[in-house]
């Protein structure tokens, strides 16, 4: 007899997950003569999300010693971040980089850093009216609605396995945080997913602060006022590592489906997550930042070119089943620039 846990594994390896390719950059032609400056301007690298953009940006980078990379984190403050946006125009720098945390006062510093011939690439949605050359995006609303699917979906099999022909559960949510309009758009896209069954009933909802001892926590004060749930959605991979060890501490893990979000490599990334078993599934949330690299060295090489105006990566579920695939394929391929 299949214990729970092995159950929810079948479950998943039941659900489709989303396609996905791999795009290579080509080798950079060095010029020991000249080097641009690129400026990252992070909203808050305390968070595992802009922690791995960094990361990333900075190992792409380091394969073109013509390029430098300078990393301004404006610590969640609207204030530091417009300074940092002033003097980042003011240097001149190649590209800039944009993730902003309050898009309006921006406006007038990202039109001179346009008009001044910088590249400025928004980072996210909040950039869509900003003004920048582009900008990239992975839809917040999608991915909380593919969480969403996901879960009716898993719930649906499992009460088929009971004889029941609906959708029926209980279901917890972790945000990261209560006041981004990036956690809304997940809430409102995996809400709007679960009305499409009338079963599945969201009973708590609370942030967990993007990390490791607020998923646990939030996952205890779950069990402490609904008593039982079927499935946590958490926003992120580290809150859903948190619910995990919650629930195995009390020995409900086998009992629990754990979807976390973001898929990074790494130690404590969804993709090792999901291989360890740590959780059940996870939801690749795009770094933007690699294809912010590709887009400014094209225009490197390319001064005519010119990006669109912005660009939608692909969103993707990573389940057992697709651990291979990713190895060979990597994670998503880039759209067209």
């Amino acid at each position: 007899m299949k214990t729970r846990r092995q159950f929810w594994l079948s479950i998943l390896a039941l659900a489709a997950g989303l396609t996905a390719g791999c795009e290579k950059a080509a080798s950079p032609k060095v010029n020991s003569l000249q080097s641009w400056k690129v400026v990252l301007l992070s909203a808050r690298g305390d968070r595992i999300f802009e922690n791995g953009q960094r990361t990333a940006l900075t190992r792409l980078m380091a394969q073109d010693p013509r390029f430098v990379l300078q990393v301004q984190d404006a610590g969640f403050s609207p204030e530091t971040q417009l300074t940092q946006m002033k003097e980042a125009v003011a240097e001149k720098p190649f590209a800039i980089l944009l993730d902003p945390l309050q898009p309006k006062p921006l406006k007038t510093e990202v039109a001179a850093a346009v008009n001044a011939g910088i590249l400025v690439i928004g980072l996210g949605e909040k950039c869509l009216d900003l003004g920048c050359n582009t900008a990239l995006i992975g839809d917040q609303r999608q991915l909380g609605s593919l969480a969403g699917d996901m879960t009716v979906r898993a719930l649906l099999l499992k009460n088929q396995e009971m004889g029941l022909s609906e959708a029926v559960g209980r279901v917890i949510e972790i945000r990261g945080d209560e006041d981004s309009s990036l956690c809304q758009h997940r809430h409102e896209g995996f809400a709007a997913a679960l009305k499409k069954a009338p079963g599945v009933i969201l009973v708590h909802d609370a942030p967990g602060d993007w990390n490791v001892t607020g998923g646990r926590d939030r996952t205890f004060d779950a069990l402490r006022l609904q008593q039982s749930f079927d499935v946590v959605y958490a926003h992120n991979d580290l809150m859903a590592l948190g619910a995990s060890m919650a629930l195995s501490q009390k020995n409900l893990r086998d009992n629990v489906m754990v979807i976390g979000t973001d898929g990074f490599r790494g130690p404590e990334g969804g993709i090792t997550l999901v291989s360890d078993g740590e959780i059940d599934a996870t939801f690749y949330h795009p770094l933007l930042v690699d294809l912010a690299w590709v887009l400014v060295r094209k225009k490197r090489e390319e001064p005519a070119f010119h990006p669109k105006a912005r660009y939608e990566l692909p969103l993707r579920s990573i389940q057992p089943k697709d651990l291979e695939d990713i190895r060979l394929n990597g994670l998503a391929a880039f759209p067209e620039l």
